[in-house]
C-alpha cells in the first residue's frame, strides 16, 4: 500500500468509531431507523453506505438510499440517484468500489411491464456519479435473482431463488472474463444444502472465505443464520454457524468492511420478548415505536475478531 493510501486509511480509521466487541446498531436513528433496513454496501473508505429501506410491510415496495461519514456521524439518507421508481433491493459494491450491483423488478427494456421476479442490474462510477442502470444479462433467468458479492478479480456470486421446489435459494458463481460473465456454476451441496438452501451471500474480495444465511439448517440458533465456510483444496470447508454474537433471530444481508473491521448485517430482533420492568408510558410506548429495535429490520455492526473472521488483506481496500 502507497504512503498516500496508508496516511488516507489511518485518517478513516481514527474519524470511525471503534469496532464493537458486542453488536450495537449500526447508525442508530440515521440509517437505522424505526423503517424497515437491511442491505448494506460500504465504499473502501468505509465512509458510504448505500443501503435498503422498505415500506412498512416490508415487502411491497423498497428503495436504496445512500449516507456519507462526514465530521464524526453519518448524514440523513438521501434516495440513491439510481433508485426511488421500482423495487431495488440488496446494494453490493465491488472492492475497488467502481460498480455497484442491485437487484430489481424494473423492466429490462423501456416500455416492458414491470418484472414479476427480481433481475440483476448494474451501475459504473462516472466522475462523482454513477451511469445509467443496465442489465447484467448471463445472470439473469426466468427465476428470481437477489444478493450479489463481488470478488477483486470481479467474480460474481448471486443469490437465486427456485421455482421448484418454490422458494429455496441456492448460490452460483459467475466468474469474469473478456469482459463478460461466464458460465455459472452453482456452488456444492456442502453450501447449497438441499433441504435448507442458502442466500444472502458476501465473498472476501480474496474469495479466501463465503458468509451466507441458511434456513433452520441443523446446528442453528434461529430460523435464519449467518454460517462461514473458508476456501479449501480448492473447495469449500464445512461451514460454521457463526455463533450467537449474531444468530439467533432472522439475520441476513452480511458484508464486512475492511476499512472499519466490522461485519454488518440485518437483523429483526423481536419488539418485546418480556414484560418492561415498568408500565410504558405512552411518550415511552411511541418513542420505541419510532426507533430502532421496534421489530422491523435494522442494520447491526460488530468487529470481526468478535465473530471469528479475519482481517482481509490491505490490497482488497
Amino acid at each position: 500500500m502507497s504512503t498516500v493510501a496508508s496516511l488516507a486509511l489511518l485518517v478513516s480509521l481514527s474519524a470511525a468509531p471503534a469496532a464493537p466487541q458486542t453488536p450495537r446498531v449500526f447508525a442508530p436513528d440515521v440509517v437505522s431507523s424505526g423503517h424497515e433496513e437491511f442491505g448494506a454496501a460500504f465504499t473502501p473508505d468505509g465512509n458510504t453506505v448505500y443501503f435498503n429501506r422498505a415500506d412498512p410491510t416490508r415487502f411491497t415496495f423498497q428503495l436504496i438510499m445512500v449516507s456519507h461519514f462526514r465530521g464524526g456521524r453519518w448524514t440523513k439518507p438521501e434516495v440513491a440517484p439510481f433508485a426511488g421508481r421500482w423495487r431495488d433491493i440488496d446494494p453490493s459494491l465491488s472492492p475497488d468500489g467502481r460498480r455497484l450491483f442491485f437487484a430489481s423488478n424494473r423492466p429490462r427494456k423501456e416500455g416492458e411491464p414491470v418484472r414479476k421476479d427480481f433481475d440483476i442490474w448494474m451501475v459504473e462510477r462516472e466522475g462523482a456519479g454513477w451511469s445509467a442502470a443496465r442489465l447484467v444479462p448471463e445472470v439473469n433467468t426466468e427465476e428470481t435473482e437477489l444478493n450479489t458479492s463481488v470478488t477483486a478479480d470481479g467474480t460474481l456470486y448471486v443469490t437465486r431463488i427456485q421455482v421448484e421446489p418454490r422458494g429455496k435459494r441456492n448460490l452460483h458463481r459467475y466468474p469474469w472474463k473478456d469482459g463478460r460473465y461466464g458460465p455459472g456454476e452453482k456452488l456444492p451441496a456442502l453450501i447449497n444444502d438441499p433441504e435448507h438452501g442458502a442466500g444472502n451471500q458476501y465473498v472476501s474480495a480474496d474469495e479466501r472465505y463465503l458468509l451466507f444465511t441458511s434456513d433452520a439448517r441443523p446446528g442453528s440458533l434461529g430460523q435464519f443464520d449467518l454460517w462461514v465456510s473458508f476456501r479449501q483444496d480448492g473447495g469449500w470447508s464445512p461451514p460454521r454457524n457463526l455463533g450467537p454474537a449474531v444468530n439467533g433471530g432472522d439475520v441476513l444481508t452480511p458484508v464486512v468492511v475492511p476499512a472499519r473491521g466490522v461485519l454488518v448485517y440485518a437483523s429483526r430482533p423481536p419488539f418485546q420478548m418480556e414484560p418492561p420492568a415498568k408500565p410504558y408510558t405512552t411518550a415511552e410506548f411511541e418513542a420505541r415505536l419510532r426507533s430502532p429495535g421496534n421489530g422491523h429490520g435494522d442494520l447491526y455492526e460488530v468487529a470481526l475478531s468478535a465473530v471469528g473472521l479475519p482481517t482481509e488483506p490491505a490490497a482488497a481496500r
